[in-house]
């Protein structure tokens, strides 16, 4: 079973101390409940002895049931971080483009999965407890009437087999229900980050709750409602099965006396005291069914994410100077077939040669592949023809992450980090306030303890700070797609006669992607992609 080998990897040594004081918290409600029956048959009450063997249980399984649930609690969260961490450790590694597929199935993962796992796993002690609760009853239950016990194991036999009849029932829905939340999760991310355009119009306003969010919602929610029936309904026939064998019992008793009823009523007390931790036991099966969805849904995606990692360990050498080519794109192709709207698109051959420390600008239409070839050159998306290389060398997937390491780019929706860690302290301070005072978001937001005071800013806003944290990277190489797009002329200036001009001085290497033809003087060269060809 995946889930108990999930619990051992995570630590051994705490999975056996919860696995040893679960049992040993059952053998204690066990014997509190084995003391209460031996003293009410009792003929002769011994109290001192009844009290002393009472209290050391009593205490036992109180002191015990703390540590177990303490245990699978550290155990729980121990295996939630590790989680968390090994999923954001592969998407890291992955390919940019794997990501970017996989993109609305991550945060469901990261958020409902690992939720569920979590709190299917915080049950385990009250299940274990019951388990060992359970079999110890049957234990003294066999020495006190072996031939009523027959019985009774029996209809555990019985209860068992229901259980394992549901648990495929429970799984399908489960799925079902698992799939779904994908949908309704894709809504609510439109629902908040799609406000503007729900906003601005009232037709598609009105019907998106209706039309998109209510019948993907209801769907689920039907799925999760027999779910729940069938795990509600394997639960209560355990309480069914015990209770119907205990009337059948009363029968046979009266019509064949092969017990008294003063035993039976005796032996009745123990069978009663089976029913809550029985069915409780019998409930976890379907948790269990639910995190095997989970795991299915993580283990998925980390195939996927694990089909083509990144593996770059080589580094490159830059021994050009200014004037050098230093990036070259030789026959470089890339295309992209769209099933949902049956598009294909096919950039390139490309042939392309960037000089160090030049400044381009890169023009074309919408659709004619600037973002594609710009991803492309930053070594995001991989080239299906032709080669890139870097100062001569050609980029491989051994060289893959260092030339990644070269660029700084900011792209239309790039987002904005508000912690700058990993920029260094003197860099920081040094330039930081300069760039804040460039960008004229002095009264509007400071650098604080490696992030920014606040995030509260208009979109130019957060534009302008995506752009200085990029130049604050100090990188050899930037790529800046259409970064002054929806900037007012007075900071589209700023950007073109003070910004990119400064990284010039610098000799840094720097690409735009832009429509402004009024400031195509203020760069090296100009390059116009058309239909995914350079012309």
């Amino acid at each position: 079973m995946r889930i108990l080998r999930l619990l051992l990897q995570s630590s051994k040594m705490l999975f056996v101390t919860a696995a040893i004081t679960s049992v040993l918290t059952g053998l204690c409600s066990t014997m509190v409940i084995q003391q209460i029956h031996q003293a009410i048959q009792a003929s002769e009450f011994d109290q001192s002895k009844f009290i002393t063997v009472f209290l050391i249980f009593w205490v036992g399984y109180g002191v015990l049931a703390v540590i177990s649930t303490y245990t699978v609690s550290l155990l729980t969260q121990s295996i939630i971080h590790k989680l968390r961490i090994d999923l954001s450790e592969k998407i890291l590694r992955a390919q940019f483009s794997t990501i970017e597929r996989n993109q609305s199935r991550l945060l469901p993962i990261l958020t409902e999965d690992i939720k569920t796992i979590a709190t299917s796993i915080d049950r385990m002690p009250s299940v274990t407890t019951g388990l060992a609760t359970v079999i110890g009853i049957l234990v003294y239950m066999v020495w006190f009437s072996p031939i009523l016990s027959l019985s009774t194991v029996a209809l555990f036999f019985i209860v068992w087999v229901i259980t394992k009849l549901s648990l495929p029932f429970v799984r399908k829905y489960a799925e079902h229900a698992r799939e779904l939340w994908n949908d309704v999760f894709g809504h609510f991310e439109g629902l908040i980050f799609g406000i503007k355009e729900l906003t601005l119009n009232s037709q598609f306003k009105k019907i998106y709750v209706t039309d998109l969010i209510d019948p993907t919602s209801k769907k689920q929610n039907s799925y999760n409602v027999k779910e729940n029936l069938v795990s509600s309904m394997a639960s209560k026939s355990t309480d069914m099965v015990l209770l119907f064998g205990i009337g059948a019992l009363i029968i046979v008793i009266f019509q064949t006396q092969f017990v008294t009823l003063e035993v039976f009523g005796q032996y009745l007390i123990l069978v009663l005291m089976t029913i809550a931790p029985l069915s409780s036991a019998t409930g976890f099966m379907a948790n269990l069914k639910r995190i095997e969805v989970a795991l299915d849904q993580i283990s998925e995606v980390g195939l996927v994410l694990d089909k083509k990692l990144t593996k770059g360990t080589k580094k490159l050498t830059d021994q050009t100077k200014s004037g050098d080519v230093l990036i070259e794109l030789k026959e470089v192709k890339h295309e992209y077939y769209n099933p949902d709207e049956d598009e294909h698109f096919e950039l390139g051959p490309i042939n392309l040669g960037i000089k160090k420390g030049e400044l381009l600008f890169l023009l074309g239409g919408n659709g004619s592949g600037k973002t594609t070839l710009a991803k492309i050159m930053l070594g995001l998306y991989p080239a299906k023809g032709g080669h890139i290389e870097f100062a001569g060398q050609k980029i491989d997937d051994a060289f893959i992450d260092d030339y990644r390491d070269h660029f700084s780019a900011t792209f239309v929706d790039s987002y904005l980090f508000d912690k700058l860690i990993h920029i260094g302290d003197d860099h920081l301070e040094e330039r930081g306030q300069s760039l804040i005072d460039t960008l004229e978001l002095t009264k509007k937001v400071q650098i604080k303890n490696k992030r920014f005071s606040t995030s509260r800013l208009s979109e130019g806003q957060k534009k302008r700070l995506g752009l200085m944290v990029s130049i604050l990277e100090d990188k050899d190489i930037y790529l800046f797609d259409e970064w002054a797009a929806n900037q007012d002329p007075h900071f589209k200036k700023i950007f073109y006669e003070i910004i990119l001009q400064d990284l010039r001085k610098e000799g840094k290497t720097v690409i735009v992607i832009t429509h402004d033809e009024q400031y195509f003087d203020k760069c090296d060269r100009v390059i116009k992609l058309m239909e995914g060809k350079l012309v």
